[in-house]
């Protein structure tokens, strides 16, 4: 419904229960809003205003606030005109550009914030120190429990609720006695051994507790609770588990604090209650000398996740993982090849376009197995700088209207003709702002249209959808509007990037995330997202957990072997093996592998050796950080360097007449054209999945070479370290590339690097990445090693 007048608005706002009608707003919002419409002096069919006029109602609305007794700041109307305006702005034929808002940064420190604190802090570091002469001498019970408790938040840096996530699914299974190493569940409601576990060696000061809680409890079943108190608690769910354990600590607790005083003879109130005392542990690590990375990295779920596969060289199965051992193929999982529109496949359309409510995909046979070199992206330099609010207001208006047909619910079939007629209006704005079609927008109004036409959805529910799907700081992601390119990777950036800007609570995030699983089955449905893989849990977009059993260098140095063995140079085997080598130990993503051209290559001066420098140029990527230089002679073995040359020199020969830059670096003989994804990169995955088992896909080659260049770093800092790996003999782990690594990465800053704890954000620019905490919570499966060596005692470090 268009309105023409600003009580005309008012009343209908009042009749929608709008809280901008609320008693203690009305008078403001409508002063506003008929300051608004008798700023434009004769009726047109579009209400605009500008930036600079939303800055004077602002002005207009401090004056008017003071002139009668009840003055407000700037900061507080510039909120309220921007609510007003954002609201107008579902209405038709309204558009209002809001005042921009300052967004204060979040800069997280590990230290205490405030002399509270730190004085909290240090009364339990000293009150830890006790915890064992305590529990020995008292008969308070649960008193193991407590120090268990208490040591995993001091210790190893747990928030309360990790720790509680932790020990309420605890079980013997979790504990391996012969290594000390304890796998804690990586969410906190984990199906089982076969989720993801950050798996950790104990220091002896976590492992007394639990070695005497094992003793006391070793008559349990392995896959019991190892803290049921009755038979009845092993049928809890986790949620009552958690519960429970909370209240028998904080009795606990509170005898230790009352004997604690008792022996001191003074008060200790800066910790005297469970709240405080679990505040004050969230800084013992850090103050304690546990580096900060460490100290929080185990502070909030999900936690990043180990491999399963034994990488010590201490581990008695280790070597059942090896090539041709029993564990050393992958396991089999059920698999989907079903091609995507980028393989030459499907060509994916959007749902209900052919007609009302149909739900078809139209299917195209490939015409030709190549495409033009180069990376191809969709150009956004003509939009306009507020057109992600533009495409939100025309998401809204579309709801506004469809309420305008019903109230509550348009699924009727009397509601066809109508519902399909405004889809059709507002899917043509869109496609007429953004210049194109089959964008992230469109696929969310579709969406919308089939939660309410085809599941029956309240209006009020879509807006709650689209309010999910739509927060603006995700719509200023890079890759947000060419869908075609989506990956696990990108759906985890989006999700990083719709939380910039708010601190957003764990219900809050949950909401996102089911919202955005269900967005992404939709459009799964028609054949698009082919390659994101959600896991089991409803509320997670994190990868599936299937890419944590990384590839080891054995594995790639087995599979290299094999396919470049007597091969000519411009074989399809060695441009095989060549992919896999980029992705393994380049750590570049399909996309990126399939738009390199010859020119994206780059040759130095040759070692002593006679092997050449090489450094790969990615100059187009999903992002801004994806655009990066990777020196590939020092992640990658010889022999790799050796092949690409020849590679290359094949393909130079073979299109001698064509610049180097319309040439692909991977294509036809004698054609200049690049594979598509499904003569390609869908090429090498049955390759790899035939030598080395299904549970492999090409983003899980980005896992492994984080992981093993984050074990590079460390060994290359701690002599000794790669000594202890099961994979010790292999080049990465040589002394001379070792240091030829960590040189790399600390780049110009040299070691100083190393002291200011900058070295993983260059990882993560590596990589691709903008900063290091998408690398630590879902790419890097070795952490686990690399904190165990560093909480170890000093005297395990002098091997």
């Amino acid at each position: 419904m268009e309105v023409s007048n600003a009580e005309q608005l008012v009343s209908v706002w009042r009749a929608e229960g709008n809280a901008l009608v609320a008693p203690n707003s009305v008078a403001d919002t409508e002063w506003v809003v008929a300051a608004i419409f008798d700023s434009i002096p004769t009726p047109t069919p579009t209400l605009s205003l500008g930036a600079d006029a939303a800055r004077h109602l602002v002005t207009g609305l401090m004056e008017h606030r003071k002139a009668r007794g009840r003055p407000v700041g700037h900061s507080i109307a510039r909120r309220r005109i921007n609510r007003i305006l954002a609201q107008m702005n579902a209405l038709p034929g309204i558009n209002l550009q809001l005042i921009p808002e300052p967004v204060q940064s979040h800069r997280p420190t590990a230290l205490p914030t405030s002399s509270r604190l730190f004085i909290a802090a240090l009364a339990m570091k000293d009150l830890d120190r006790q915890l064992l002469a305590w529990s020995r001498a008292t008969k308070t019970d649960n008193a193991w429990l407590l120090v268990l408790a208490i040591r995993l938040m001091t210790r190893l840096g747990m928030s309360e609720r990790v720790m509680l996530g932790t020990l309420s699914q605890l079980t013997l299974a979790h504990i391996d006695k012969s290594h000390r190493t304890l796998a804690i569940p990586s969410s906190p409601d984990a199906s089982g051994l076969d989720d993801g576990h950050y798996r950790i060696a104990l220091p002896d000061s976590l492992w007394v507790p639990m070695r005497t809680i094992m003793t006391r409890e070793k008559r349990r079943s392995p896959e019991a609770w190892l803290f049921d108190p009755d038979d009845a608690a092993l049928a809890l769910p986790l949620k009552q588990r958690r519960k429970q354990l909370r209240r028998r600590l904080t009795l606990t607790a509170r005898q230790l604090v009352q004997d604690h005083q008792a022996s001191l003879h003074h008060s200790i109130s800066p910790i005297n209650r469970w709240l405080k005392l679990t505040e004050a542990c969230s800084y013992v690590a850090v103050i304690s000398g546990t580096p900060p990375l460490w100290a929080n990295l185990l502070r909030h779920y999900p936690l990043p996740t180990c491999t399963p596969t034994p990488l010590r060289l201490g581990q008695h199965n280790a070597h059942h993982y090896s090539p041709g051992s029993p564990l050393g193929r992958l396991p089999d999982r059920q698999s989907r090849h079903r091609p995507s529109e980028r393989d030459g496949g499907v060509e994916t359309q959007l749902p209900h376009t052919a007609e009302v409510d149909a739900a078809q995909v139209t299917v195209t046979h490939p015409t030709s197995a190549t495409r033009p070199a180069g990376a191809h992206r969709i150009n956004t330099d003509h939009l306009a700088t507020d057109w992600r609010r533009q495409v939100k207001n025309i998401l809204q208006k579309f709801l506004t209207e469809t309420a305008n047909i019903s109230k509550k619910s348009v699924k009727a079939q009397k509601h066809n003709k109508r519902m399909q007629s405004l889809l059709e209006k507002y899917e043509n704005q869109l496609d007429s702002l953004l210049g194109f079609s089959g964008h992230y927008p469109a696929w969310v109004l579709h969406f919308l249209y089939h939660k309410l036409r085809t599941d029956g959805r309240k209006i009020s529910t879509a807006k709650t959808y689209l309010s999910r799907l739509t927060p603006l700081t995700l719509l200023f992601h890079d890759a947000i509007l060419d869908m075609t390119d989506w990956d696990n990777e990108v759906v985890l950036e989006l999700e990083i990037a719709a939380r910039e800007g708010s601190r957003w609570s764990v219900s809050t995030l949950e909401a996102f995330r089911g919202s955005m699983r269900e967005f992404i089955r939709f459009c799964q449905q028609y054949g698009l997202l082919e390659d994101v893989t959600l896991p089991k849990r409803k509320n997670n977009l994190t990868p599936s957990i299937l890419r944590t059993r990384i590839l080891s260098p054995d594995h790639m140095q087995t599979a290299w072997e094999e396919l470049i063995n007597r091969v000519p140079n411009g074989a399809t085997d060695q441009m095989k093996a060549l992919v896999m080598a980029l992705g393994f130990y380049g750590g570049m993503r399909a996309s990126e592998i399939e738009a390199l051209t010859l020119s994206d290559v780059q040759f130095g001066a040759s070692y002593e050796s006679g092997i050449s420098r090489c450094w790969i140029d990615i100059l187009e990527g999903k992002t801004q950080s994806a655009r990066r230089r990777i020196a590939l002679h020092i992640m990658a073995p010889p022999s790799v360097i050796k092949q690409l040359e020849g590679w290359i020199e094949a393909r130079r020969q073979s299109c001698s007449d064509i610049a180097l830059a319309d040439i692909a670096l991977f294509g036809p003989r004698h054609s200049p054209d690049a594979y598509k994804r499904r003569y390609l990169i869908t090429l090498v995955i049955d390759d790899m999945r035939y030598r080395l088992g299904e549970d492999i896909d090409f983003h899980g080659l980005r896992h492994a070479a984080v992981s093993w260049t984050l074990l590079r770093l460390h060994a290359a800092q701690n002599p000794g370290f790669a000594d202890t790996l099961q994979h010790r003999h292999h080049w990465m782990f040589q002394p001379r590339v070792l240091q030829e690594t960590l040189r790399y990465f600390c780049g110009a800053e040299g070691t100083d690097t190393l002291s200011r704890g900058t070295v993983l954000l260059h990882v993560a620019k590596w990589i691709g990445h903008r900063d290091p905490a998408t690398l630590l919570e879902n790419y890097a499966h070795t952490l686990g090693l690399i904190h165990s060596d560093i909480l170890a005692p000093r005297r395990a470090k002098n091997r």
